[in-house]
């Protein structure tokens, strides 16, 4: 059995794949309790019926809850976790045939570019690149939410990626959801040049977005991460312009 700062960290996982906190307490609460009814579901979850029914109903079109029919009542169970690895490979290929269209779509003007990263070691190499790039004392918008995996990402060489952003005096404004306000000081610390704040129920998905001077990208943090990364002045500054709006009626 896992303790309950575990469980937190798992249904946060889950989230960060796609699934809805609802739908994460309900499949966790079936891998616990194995084939039941939907009574036990809710007792072990702690959700309204109604929500519970709901989450199932999606867990089924995932593939990751099945049910039978014993004695005229539906019994529920778990799929095997590793169909889990489906819904990767699902959102990867789902990525990769956006971006594909997107780019048939996009008339870019001259100046400006459109990228593809694919992996970890690509990603970590393009964050440096950009931090590199933009000028001293300007400024990274963020805007993340629950399914951020930066930190983790960039694992070895995060603490050598804030030092040069403090060298450059470069802030950074983060923007995220209200869910991560009791794991922000554990994933940031006293970070120097870094300030967030929350917006409610908002930006629980696995893609989060940056915003630099002359440049927007988007990151997925699926497997592999994914990042696009679009270089133009006028786009970037439409998305800061958002970004402020959106900063000033959050919370601190």
């Amino acid at each position: 059995m896992f303790d309950k700062k575990e469980e937190s960290k798992i249904l946060t996982d889950l989230q960060a794949l796609g699934l809805s906190d609802k739908e994460a307490k309900v499949y966790t609460s079936l891998l616990k309790l194995g084939e039941v009814g939907s009574s036990k579901i809710i007792k072990e979850a702690e959700l309204h019926g109604q929500y519970v029914y709901q989450a199932l109903g999606s867990l089924e079109k995932r593939g990751l809850v099945q049910h039978v029919i014993k004695n005229g009542r539906k019994k529920f169970s778990a799929k095997n976790p590793k169909v889990l690895a489906r819904l990767i490979d699902q959102q990867k290929v789902i990525a990769e045939n956006v971006a594909a269209k997107l780019q048939e779509m996009m008339v870019l003007p001259p100046d400006q570019r459109f990228e593809v990263f694919h992996g970890k070691e690509s990603y970590v190499a393009h964050e440096f690149e950009m931090l590199e790039k933009a000028p001293e004392g300007s400024e990274l918008l963020v805007i993340g939410g629950t399914g951020d995996k930066f930190n983790e990402t960039m694992g070895d060489r995060l603490g050598e990626y804030m030092s040069l952003q403090v060298k450059k005096n470069i802030k950074v404004r983060y923007l995220g959801s209200e869910g991560q306000r009791a794991t922000m000081s554990e994933m940031h610390g006293r970070r120097k040049l870094f300030e967030v704040r929350y917006l409610p129920g908002l930006f629980t998905g696995q893609v989060n977005t940056n915003v630099w001077p002359d440049a927007i990208g988007f990151n997925i943090f699926g497997e592999p991460v994914t990042r696009f990364t679009i270089w133009n002045p006028v786009v970037a500054g439409s998305y800061a312009q958002f970004f402020e709006t959106l900063w000033k009626i959050a919370k601190q």
